[in-house]
């Protein structure tokens, strides 16, 4: 309906003898604070006239002080709205903050332990070297030892070469995920305060290790395990909630070399959270487990 149109279904309107499909446009178009078409309601007489003739006017004074009323019910109801909108936005920049702080701490602990594994294989790699030198300059070596020695030496850097193969895959993980937030959005991440790391400790021999990164505000957690044997095994997630209730969790299979990266939905904000242990399948036997306090320090 145009706006002709609706001035033109304001008289009867006015008297209450619109049907109530039209009536409700009208009203709609009301209620968006239209001067024009208030100022011409307000100068209609309300309801049927008593007789043909018999149609009085509202007094002139009467129109200002009703129009101003529904422009105020009008900017109220759009500053309410404005409010409402803001607060939802500053929610959702919230709930990206805490997701990219969980995947910057996990991003920098990995880099810390490739780069610790990248200096041990680097040693080991010019040890090596230095020993299979040192075997082809002695001359009363036989042929079958300095074979031999080589054989060694290529085993050992084929060795060295997956590995530096699979934490130059890690770093470009690592890379990944630091690529997805602004510099600035790191650096006020950074000092967020409220973030928690729980150490996840084995519950089994050789169940590897792990740690748990959550907020007592969101529910949400990302969990960062490595080193599980990983041949053939699937492994599961369990919650254990402040009422002693223990909610399933997600299943996941780790990498080649045991290592995984999983965000969890936790079924209530992380200050409701106590515990969390890792069981593999089936028989749901536990590897690795963490228990969690009320709030992290600083929440």
């Amino acid at each position: 309906m145009t706006h002709d149109e609706l001035r033109a279904v304001l008289p009867p309107y006015a008297a209450g003898e619109l049907d109530e499909g039209p009536a409700e446009a009208v009203r709609s178009h009301l209620a968006t604070g239209c001067p024009d078409c208030l100022g011409a309601l307000f100068r209609l007489p309300v309801g049927r006239p008593r007789g043909r003739w018999d149609v009085s006017l509202p007094r002139a004074g009467w129109l200002a002080p009703a129009t101003a009323v529904v422009l105020a019910v009008a900017l109220a109801t759009l500053v309410g709205w404005t409010i409402y909108d803001l607060r939802q936005r500053e929610a959702e920049r919230r709930a990206e903050g805490a997701r990219a702080a969980a995947r910057l701490v996990d991003a920098e602990t990995a880099r810390a332990e490739a780069t610790a594994r990248s200096d041990t294989l680097a040693r080991a790699l010019e040890a090596a070297r230095a020993e299979a030198a040192e075997a082809r300059a002695a001359a009363g070596v036989a042929a079958g030892e300095r074979t031999r020695l080589e054989t060694e030496l290529a085993a050992a850097e084929a060795r060295v070469g997956s590995l530096l193969r699979s934490i130059r895959r890690r770093d470009a993980e690592i890379d990944r995920l630091l690529g997805g937030a602004p510099e600035r959005t790191l650096a006020d991440l950074a000092a967020m305060p409220g973030l928690g790391v729980a150490r996840l400790e084995p519950r089994a021999s050789g169940a590897g290790r792990g740690h748990l990164l959550w907020h007592p505000a969101r529910a949400a957690a990302l969990l960062y395990v490595f080193g599980l044997p990983s041949a053939r095994r699937a492994y599961r997630i369990e919650l254990e909630l402040d009422d002693g209730r223990v909610q399933p969790g997600p299943a996941f299979e780790p990498g080649p070399e045991g290592d995984a990266v999983l965000p969890i939905r936790l079924p209530v904000v992380g200050a409701r959270l106590r515990g969390v242990t890792v069981v593999e399948e089936p028989g749901a036997r536990p590897v690795l487990g963490a228990q969690l306090g009320a709030v992290p320090a600083g929440g």
